[in-house]
């Protein structure tokens, strides 16, 4: 896992979160043990209360990157799903 440190943008995105995190644990040092589930189910969002797609790269499972990937094999595959109400 790289953190991006090279890569000038996400070595920005990821200083945003380390402060995030002070200020949040700073507020509430329980915080990680207090907080309820993300509706996404994105540990970012979770934990943060932001979504930062572009520089996450921590979690395999993300089920936003497999919606997306979801989505995009649909896509490329012309399959349209038709939900009956």
């Amino acid at each position: 896992m790289s953190w991006g440190v090279e890569d000038e943008e996400r070595r920005k995105g990821v200083l945003a979160l380390m402060e995030i995190s002070e200020k949040i644990m700073r507020e509430n040092p329980n915080h990680v043990n207090e907080v309820r589930k993300s509706e996404s189910g994105c540990w970012m969002e979770q934990i943060y209360g932001i979504l930062r797609c572009d520089f996450c790269d921590l979690s395999v499972d993300c089920p936003i990157r497999e919606e997306q990937m979801w989505q995009e094999y649909l896509k490329a595959n012309n399959i349209v799903i038709e939900k009956n109400s």
